[in-house]
């Protein structure tokens, strides 16, 4: 028998939930009619985050398979390795993806009610952070894009590495005190090598950054809905949302591998026996 890991988070910043009752508030309490439907942006990031979550799960999984097998040769899993090759990829690229969604989602609410901020801005969140970088854009919002320009140069090209410029991911291997395996990654291109952060530790970093993002995020909308619809909505009013399984781990990675913290923020971890 073997031990599985059960997560289960609940938290009140979750950009889906989010919408969804801004959605709600727009059709039931400000009688918008005909009742809308959900933006195309909205229906995207909450299927990209899925199929994030999901690449998550499965880079985690080989991950731990990686971290529990003994490097020799006779008993090295090598389809584990090469999956969680195509799983971490497809983990960056996914997450890059996500962050133009929250593009997206800002480029929404704002050419609906100031569109002159949006005049002449090219989609994505690349070029919304550059705007924000030149000082054109409104105070409030550059504010609330300070802390993702600091990070996200490096994320973006590291995807771009990957789509553009021919580069592969490997990963590499160092044990700690206790004999486990910690699991790194490095580029390859050409005849030079990039070394990069433990996998687990760079994944945490950025989704502890990510969900601040979010976190950030819903405090600028509680504000401008006030001024755009009169909605008046703060923190205490949000909608809890309960998250397990794979659904669960871009907070679970966060919160034990980013130190992502907040008091909304309940996190549980178990295990069952399975055959």
């Amino acid at each position: 028998m073997t031990s599985q890991r059960t997560i289960s988070v609940v938290h009140k910043n979750d950009l889906s939930a989010y919408l969804g009752d801004w959605k709600n508030v727009m059709n039931i309490i400000l009688k918008v009619q005909p009742p809308m439907s959900l933006p195309q942006t909205f229906i995207s990031f909450a299927n990209n985050t899925h199929d994030f979550c999901l690449m998550l799960a499965y880079l985690d999984d080989k991950l731990t398979i990686l971290e529990e097998t003994p490097l020799t040769p006779s008993q090295f899993n090598y389809q584990a390795y090469a999956e969680a090759r195509v799983f971490l990829k497809a983990s960056y690229l996914f997450f890059r993806i996500l962050l133009d969604d929250i593009a997206g989602i800002i480029e929404y609410f704002y050419k609906k009610n100031e569109p002159n901020v949006y005049r002449g801005l090219k989609k994505g969140l690349d070029a919304l952070l550059k705007k924000a970088r030149n000082g054109k854009l409104p105070e409030d919002l550059s504010k609330l894009l300070e802390r993702p320009s600091s990070w996200f140069t490096e994320m973006t090209k590291r995807r771009d590495d990957l789509v553009h410029n021919y580069e592969s991911l490997l990963i590499s291997f160092k044990q700690d005190e206790d004999g486990k395996y910690i699991l790194g990654h490095f580029s390859t291109k050409g005849h030079n090598s990039r070394e990069y952060e433990d996998i687990r530790e760079y994944f945490g970093f950025v989704l502890c950054e990510y969900q601040t993002l979010i976190d950030n995020l819903l405090d600028h909308f509680d504000t401008k809905f006030r001024d755009w619809y009169r909605i008046v909505q703060g923190k205490s009013g949000r909608t809890g949302s309960i998250m397990s399984g794979y659904v669960a781990l871009p907070l679970w990675w966060a919160h034990k591998y980013g130190n992502y913290r907040h008091k909304d923020l309940q996190v549980s971890e178990g295990s069952v026996e399975a055959l």
